[in-house]
């Protein structure tokens, strides 16, 4: 029986798409810059909102054109970031069924630190989770394997007891780079196949197998 289950955030425990879309989207209409359609957000994400930003923004902008336009995503997400977000099905029952046998719960996010916890608190009131972090300054975002180091020495948990379930390449390899088991999930934002070129040691079509492989 595993002790941490160490999740990923946006695509493994939240379906937040449209809400990022629709928030870089606008910004890209304000600006009059072409838009994105929906599935093409699906490889935006994974290393961060910068990141992101930067594969949907003009490749043409200056710098200086850049740190505004990221400046309005940031606003325009905060503005939007619970508007059509909703945990996946199954995953509530998950995550209480962790909590009734004691097996301690985190979750890793490149999504910024200050979003994570009342996003997480939002949409996930009655579960307890013993650490979340999100992309910190001074700290490597995924799939640097650091953060995950730090919630090991935290919660006392050896490698050997944790696992890394997340839904991207990202996921994954920051799992293998930290030297602990992995679940790839398919209803998220990836392919089985990205999952499964990553190296995941499992790969899970709902959040009832979790349990399974852990126990």
């Amino acid at each position: 029986m595993k002790k941490l289950i160490i999740f990923d955030l946006d695509g493994t425990l939240l379906n937040s798409l449209v809400d990022i879309a629709d928030a870089v989207n606008f910004v890209l209409e304000e600006n009059n810059f072409p838009t994105h359609k929906f599935e093409s957000y699906k490889q935006f994400i994974g290393n961060g909102i910068e990141v992101l930003a930067k594969k949907a923004l003009p490749k043409n902008i200056t710098d200086d054109a850049f740190l505004d336009l990221f400046k309005q995503i940031q606003s325009s997400y905060k503005l939007r970031q619970n508007t059509k977000t909703a945990p996946y099905k199954g995953i509530e029952n998950l995550l209480k069924e962790l909590n009734l046998k004691a097996i301690k719960i985190a979750i890793l996010s490149n999504k910024p630190h200050e979003f994570v916890e009342p996003t997480v608190k939002r949409y996930f009131k009655d579960i307890k989770f013993d650490l979340m972090y999100g992309s910190r300054v001074g700290v490597e975002r995924k799939p640097n394997p650091e953060a995950v180091f730090e919630i090991l020495d935290i919660l006392k948990i050896s490698k050997k007891d944790s696992v890394f379930v997340g839904d991207t390449a990202t996921d994954i390899n920051t799992g293998v780079n930290a030297g602990v088991d992995t679940i790839g999930v398919t209803w998220g934002f990836r392919t089985f196949n990205e999952l499964k070129n990553a190296g995941a040691r499992n790969i899970v079509y709902s959040p009832n197998q979790i349990l399974r492989i852990i126990q």
